[in-house]
């Protein structure tokens, strides 16, 4: 199966949708981590990451931008690649692609 991704024209009804979709992916990573039963702490320090920045992801402000950032997310939270594939298509517009 291909797939074309193409970015979405910016424009305030594209921001809401990538801000919302952004919240949905920190929505994610937040209830994977509560399930691991991780405090924030330990799971931003097994992901490579400060807590700061790990908050920020829970709350939808900083996205991960290459693969090896998603990669170090996946085995902090043990969440199988093809999980964490299907996590970032569903929330795909967070990243501005279609």
């Amino acid at each position: 199966m291909s797939m074309t991704i193409t970015a979405l024209p910016s424009n305030t009804e594209s921001n809401y949708f990538q801000g919302f979709s952004a919240r949905m992916f920190g929505a994610f990573i937040q209830s994977a981590r509560e399930k691991a039963g991780l405090p924030v702490e330990p799971a931003a320090w097994l992901a490579g990451m400060c807590t700061e920045e790990w908050v920020s992801l829970e709350a939808g402000d900083l996205l991960p931008n290459t693969r090896e950032k998603f990669e170090l997310i996946a085995q902090a939270l043990d969440i199988e690649w093809s999980t964490m594939t299907s996590i970032i298509l569903l929330c795909r517009q967070a990243w501005g692609i279609q």
